[in-house]
């Protein structure tokens, strides 16, 4: 898919209202209607846009992943593959057992009130995934089944770091596959794909669906996935860290694997320039198809969209690049 049509680019992140959090990645709006919110090892709390965000409950890690369930618990997923299943008040409620072999949980979705499905996108916390990701063709994903009062077990593995997990119109578990750009149920059907962005969370809506994505995909990576040799030597020679890949921030530096040369024009970024950060946010329908989307371009700030959602009528999205809760007001696209 390319940037046209319901795709085409405009500034809806940018002209976003916003409040500033800390380190934000994960949304989730509990049963009491309140959204949860994750900035760094703790978990925030908002119940109406314009207040501040109150202090929900706080861990001894980041926090990587958030999913409520119809009966007001929420699932915390922590930095190493660390889950903790609190109760409205935030106290850890008893019987959730850690799954074993979990890496990463980089998102959930209760399945019932005694059931979670986790995915686990394979990498550990000294790996950068942004980096690594791309250039991997191996399937290290899983999806995992959390049970209360009984062993985990393993919905699906194999999966190509997947990095959103949801519910479709049947209740069963579809996937995100970040470099992919595709989106899997559990039989290994691909349900679409084509999507331009690296894939993030995905949540349901009254209309559809929203897709994230943690940046828009680039030509050069495109072009380079042909050139084997290039790959290699990169790989052999410079950090990962390093690697030509997706990024959350919009900043330049002299050690990134570009020439300036190439997205600044008289001194100026410009909106069209090409740029390794993007903010990308993509309003689904019903059969997961884009039916309208926000963005923030190369010359934005509003990168990295890590997490969307409607809460109170709003369409709310956060950005990690520029460390914010947007508020998008009402969702545009109809399926």
């Amino acid at each position: 898919m390319t940037l046209e049509g319901v795709l085409g680019p405009n500034n809806r992140l940018e002209e976003a209202r916003a409040i500033r959090v800390a380190s934000p990645d994960a949304l989730s709006v509990g049963a009491d209607g309140r959204l949860f919110l994750s900035s760094g090892r703790s978990v925030l709390s908002l119940r109406k846009w314009g207040e501040a965000p109150q202090a929900f409950t706080e861990f001894e890690r980041p926090v990587t992943a958030l999913a409520s369930s119809k009966g007001g618990a929420l699932a915390v997923g922590l930095l190493g593959g660390g889950l903790t299943v609190c109760d409205g008040s935030g106290r850890a409620l008893p019987g959730w057992k850690q799954p074993p072999g979990l890496k990463s949980a980089a998102d959930a979705a209760f399945l019932s009130e005694d059931e979670l499905a986790i995915a686990d996108h394979g990498y550990g916390p000294a790996e950068p995934l942004l980096s690594v990701a791309p250039w991997d063709d191996a399937g290290r994903g899983q999806l995992v089944v959390a049970r209360r009062d009984a062993d985990a077990r393993v919905l699906a593995g194999g999966l190509n770091c997947p990095m959103g997990v949801s519910l479709d119109e049947r209740g069963a578990p579809i996937v995100t596959e970040f470099e992919r750009a595709r989106i899997v149920d559990m039989s290994g059907r691909v349900r679409q794909a084509g999507y331009p962005g690296y894939l993030g969370r995905l949540r349901k809506t009254a209309e559809g669906y929203l897709l994230v994505c943690l940046s828009r995909r680039d030509p050069l990576i495109e072009f380079l996935k042909t050139e084997p040799g290039f790959v290699d030597a990169m790989k052999a020679t410079i950090a990962p860290e390093l690697w030509i890949g997706p990024r959350v921030n919009p900043e330049f530096a002299h050690d990134f694997p570009i020439e300036l040369g190439a997205t600044r024009l008289f001194g100026e970024i410009k909106p069209w320039a090409p740029s390794f950060s993007y903010g990308l946010m993509i309003e689904l329908s019903d059969a997961l198809t884009p039916v309208a989307s926000a963005h923030s371009r190369a010359d934005g700030r509003r990168h990295a969209i890590s997490d969307a959602l409607v809460w109170n009528g709003d369409l709310v999205a956060v950005s990690r690049a520029s460390g914010e809760l947007l508020n998008m007001g009402c969702a545009r696209g109809r399926p």
